[in-house]
This record gives C-alpha cells, structure tokens and sequence, in this order.
C-alpha cells in the first residue's frame, strides 16, 4: 500500500505500468496486460448529510432490500454501507434496489387505485 500507479503504457494494449513508491520517490516500470482501477473508500454522500440516514463514514445505511430511512429511496453500490465494494456486488445491490423499487412503485400505484374507488 506504500505505492501508487503514476502511468498506463500500451500502444495496441495495455503493456505496463509505472509504479511509484511514495515514501521513496522511486518509480519503477511493471510489465503487465491487466491493471484494476481503485478510486478510494470515501463515498461521496456529503450533499446526503442530514437529508437521509448516513454511518460516521458518510455510507448510506440500508436494509436488505436496498432501502434507506427514507420511505420510497433506495440506494446501491459503493456508497452504501458493506463490507465488500466490487463492481460485482455493486450491480447486485443495483438488481435489488431497482425490482425493490418497483414493487415499491406498483404498491403505490395499487393504493392509489383503492383509494380512487372508495
């Protein structure tokens, strides 16, 4: 964890890196034709505080469904609070909140028709 990506290299594909160590300053070349980008662990929920339920880490807290506090809101993926962030889990979280989503939608649609008629 003391190193850090500086330069993609390839031409027709992907060949190498550069990889520089942070605490020398030394930067050295690695062969490689694959490479997994990691954008951090801070999610980027600030414009969410005091708006809908976040942990201390500014992760949105969900139920199993992909529900949050909020009534009617869902959220997926890396911004929520788990243990595992991967793209992988990321669209199962996705395929949750959205069939949650619309049974939600067809809930409410069902009510609204009841209400209509009484």
């Amino acid at each position: 964890m003391g190193s850090t990506i500086t330069a993609f290299y390839g031409t027709e594909k992907f060949e190498s890196v550069d990889i520089k160590n942070v605490v020398s300053g030394k930067i050295r070349n690695f062969k490689t034709d694959g490479a997994f980008i990691f954008i951090g662990y801070v999610p980027n929920t600030e414009f969410l505080k005091g708006k809908i339920e976040l942990n201390k880490w500014g992760e949105i807290t969900v139920k199993s469904d992909m529900s949050t506090n909020i009534e009617g809101i869902y959220a997926a993926g890396d911004s929520t609070a788990k243990r595992f962030r991967q793209i992988t889990t990321a669209v199962g979280d996705g395929t949750i909140a959205a069939l949650a989503t619309s049974g939600y939608l067809n809930e409410l649609n069902i009510k609204q028709k009841q209400n209509s008629l009484a």
